[in-house]
């Protein structure tokens, strides 16, 4: 088999390529100094608040220590404020102690001088009235945090996403970390969980389920090859894997529930970056310090769209692509236990590949591909009785693509191949209610009403011209209610039981989920859990309004009547904690899909397979009447950063498959069979105030999925001829790649400066990306995933 290296260029791009270029050092070298010139003295200060889990009520009079072989403490306010300075940066242990409450130890405190460290605690309440038992704490308000959830959650630190080798601060390649999720493919940082396709996870931000939040995502899709959210603005936040609590819906994989955190709301601090990612800028400080109110701004612009625009170029001809995004948030406390949060996130970007050969484009083609999407909303959280919170969230959200695929003909000229110009914007309100009967029971209730706005023309072209494939402009609506009660008879067990609704009006088709799990503390150390549910998905918007092919004309819409696609979950799991500081987590899982669409006549289509691509499939006639299944078994050892060191290992072996009319079991596109990552890094003290890290990470996972080719024929027609007979049943060779990061912080009197390099697929692995027909070698060939490539970054806070 002869490999074809068609990735010479690809989005990923790095800083490495900007800092080559010898006449933009001066400008960096400059700017760089102008910053450091401005700031002002900043002492080492960490701050917070304290909430109670399930009410989120501030916690007054609780004891703050410093675990660190110091006395000094301090006592939170009547708001559950808290304000600690500390003698130096560094990394620092708190201690936590209120009345009624279980003891909370927080971990690694990142403490540097250009920022204030802010550290939210929940408190968890104990059952008993006598004695304490010392666990350790979570940090802000998550769903997992309040104890929601009872399996399969994982809690994201910032830290993690800008830490983790490989990351390239990104949340979503950083969660490919986590067990259960395949990170396989360089040129998307979809997240492919247990099997599932991309499409069935759910992005939240803010308490409001948001479109794709990526750059050059299609419609439909979850990921793509740069985020649009901003690591240096999310707040700790959860990812879900499976058998998630009833306030989630439409979603079949998981959940990744993002907060973003508030701006500092005691002093102005600036941040400048420039890496990968972009330019970045961004700022944050108090709007009124007697109402506690602040701001926070983030923008960033692509280093390659920027420098493109100002002549470097960088041998990729017309390709450079380029995007911009902006978050903002702004709180503000409108009366003691009240408060007000307006946000927004969006970005737009686009590329022009022309005659270039990528592992996004091929040779003779034109394409102009542009995207944005965004959201602007407003929270308003109101503590009404000591026992009852109330939250609503609103929102405006939005996503378009504009698509133009020409081919080269035999007479030099372009000809239209495929055109998209599409977009939908939806309003949304999500209120939610917490009560507290009791310490050992509570309810968490919610209602979610939208109203979508639909603009769908696409076409491509036939042998008789341009046919659309979509040509729609209408609107619907969907409802969603929730109830969740937890009941805590004692400190070892908690039980969660739920229910979710939905209901979609374009097709009046509605779904009810049962939903439970439970907590069991055996000892100590040790915790088993399980979770059970039935969780549904609504297709993509754009497949309800696919128009009939001229092999099927039964009525104009005919995929407008599909149904929900369904999914029952089962999930086991067994923790334990080894020492204080090591942790081991096993959980094995089932999940039977059903009502999946498929073709009415037998074939081997199923929308089990889709969700990973650039685009949405044009087939219609499509029936609730398809299955899968996936299982598989998941282990995790880890230690938090502690002692100066961190370790992450985790394994997960899996099986998906799928079923149609025909009756046979195949493996779905997404059966990568296995994935194991070590990830590891150690962090030494350089004089008193700086630090030098080292990360690694590596990776090894089943081969992506292809259909195999028909070489005979292929040869024959002079290009690639799938054998369709058999769908997915070829695997490309196990993908092996090792990241290694180096990042240096510098805290000076009145800012922290930042520098890291990442070699990605340090050792130059050749991973094999797809099969492929080489008219040129007249034989089969791989095309290859990136080689390496070093990922530059500076950062300064100030």
């Amino acid at each position: 088999m002869r490999r074809l290296s068609i990735g010479a260029y690809t989005m990923r791009l790095s800083l490495f390529h900007f800092i080559q270029c010898s006449d933009m050092k001066p400008f960096l070298l400059n700017l760089c100094l102008l910053y450091a010139s401005l700031v002002s003295v900043c002492a080492q200060t960490i701050q917070g608040t304290l909430f109670q889990e399930r009410t989120q009520r501030p916690i007054a009079h609780a004891e703050v220590l410093l675990a660190n072989g110091s006395d000094q403490h301090v006592f939170s306010d009547s708001t559950g404020h808290y304000v600690m300075a500390v003698p130096e940066p560094g990394r620092y242990r708190l201690l936590i102690k209120a009345e009624g409450y279980h003891l909370q130890l927080i971990d690694n405190v990142l403490v540097t001088t250009g920022k204030e460290t802010v550290a939210d605690v929940v408190l968890t309440e104990s059952t008993q009235q006598l004695g304490e038992v010392n666990v350790r704490g979570s940090r802000p308000a998550t769903a997992i945090a309040n104890g929601y959830v009872s399996v399969s959650g994982q809690i994201v630190d910032l830290e993690q996403t800008t830490r983790f080798a490989g990351s390239r601060n990104d949340p979503s390649r950083m969660a490919m970390n986590f067990a259960g999720v395949v990170g396989n493919n360089d040129t998307r940082n979809d997240i492919v969980v247990r099997g599932n396709a991309p499409n069935g996870l759910l992005w939240r931000i803010e308490g409001v389920d948001v479109p794709n939040p990526n750059h050059f995502g299609a419609m439909g899709a979850t990921g793509g090859p740069v985020p649009i959210l901003n690591s240096q603005t999310l707040q700790t936040s959860s990812f879900l894997t499976g058998a998630f609590p009833a306030a989630y819906g439409n979603a079949l994989s998981g959940v990744f529930d993002l907060q973003l955190r508030n701006g500092n709301e005691r002093k102005r601090e600036y941040t400048f970056q420039a890496g990968f990612t972009g330019f970045e800028a961004g700022a944050e400080g108090p709007l009124s310090r007697k109402n506690k109110s602040s701001y926070l701004v983030h923008y960033r612009y692509s280093v390659l769209g920027l420098l493109s625009k100002i002549g470097v170029r960088f041998g990729t001809g017309t390709s450079a692509p380029q995007y911009q995004d902006l978050t903002v948030k702004l709180n503000f406390s409108i009366a003691k236990g009240h408060t007000l949060s307006i946000f927004g996130v969006g970005g737009k970007n686009g590329t022009v590949f022309d005659n270039t050969v990528s592992a996004y484009s091929d040779a003779g083609t034109y394409n102009d591909y542009r995207t944005a999407m965004g959201v602007i909303g407003a929270t308003y959280n109101s503590q009404l009785t000591t026992q009852t919170t109330f939250r609503l969230a609103t929102a405006f959200t939005g996503t378009q693509v504009a698509n133009r695929y020409d081919t080269l003909g035999r007479d030099d000229a372009l000809h239209a191949n495929y055109r998209d110009r599409s977009h939908y914007t939806k309003a949304t309100a999500h209120a939610q209610l917490t009560h507290r009967y009791s310490m050992q029971s509570s309810l968490l209730a919610g209602v979610i009403a939208s109203n979508y706005w639909f603009s769908f023309h696409d076409s491509t072209q036939l042998a008789s011209g341009m046919k659309s494939l979509r040509n729609a402009d209408a609107s619907a609506q969907t409802y969603q209610g929730y109830l969740q009660w937890q009941y805590t008879p004692t400190d070892r067990l908690t039980l969660n039981v739920g229910l979710h609704a939905t209901h979609l009006s374009l097709n009046q088709h509605g779904v009810v989920e049962p939903r439970a799990g439970l907590q069991y503390q055996l000892t100590p150390k040790t915790t088993l859990s399980a979770g059970v549910g039935n969780f549904s998905r609504m297709q993509d918007w754009m497949l309800y309004f696919n128009e009939p092919t001229a092999d099927n004309q039964v009525g104009r819409l005919p995929n407008q009547s599909l149904g929900f696609s369904k999914s029952r979950q089962a999930v086991l799991g067994w923790t334990q904690r080894i020492g204080t500081d090591w942790l081991l987590k096993a959980e094995t899982y089932y999940q039977y899909l059903y009502d999946i669409p498929i073709d009415q006549k037998p074939s081997y289509y199923s929308a089990l397979n889709e969700g990973a691509s650039f685009f949405t499939t044009n087939r219609t006639g499509l029936i609730n009447a398809g299955t899968g299944r996936n299982y598989g078994a998941e282990l995790t050892v880890e230690k938090p950063f502690s002692k100066q060191y961190y370790l992450l290992s985790t394994l997960s072996m899996f099986n998906s498959q799928y079923r149609t009319l025909l009756g046979e079991w195949n493996s779905t596109a997404f059966a990568n069979r296995f994935v194991w990552n070590a990830l590891g890094g150690y962090e030494w003290t350089v004089g008193s105030r700086n630090s030098l890290a080292i990360d690694i990470r590596n990776t090894l996972a089943g081969g992506r999925r292809y259909t195999p080719i028909d070489l005979a024929r292929s040869q024959e027609m002079n290009t690639t001829v799938f054998d369709e007979q058999r769908p997915f049943a070829g695997q490309l060779p196990v993908y092996s790649r090792t990241d290694i990061k180096l990042t240096y912080r510098r805290n000076k009197p009145r800012a922290t400066f930042e520098w890291s390099i990442d070699i990605q697929n340090a050792f130059n692995h050749s991973n094999a990306y797809q099969m492929l027909y080489s008219s040129q070698l007249n034989s089969l060939a791989y095309s290859l995933q990136m080689g390496r490539y070093f990922v530059v970054n500076q950062r300064i806070v100030f």
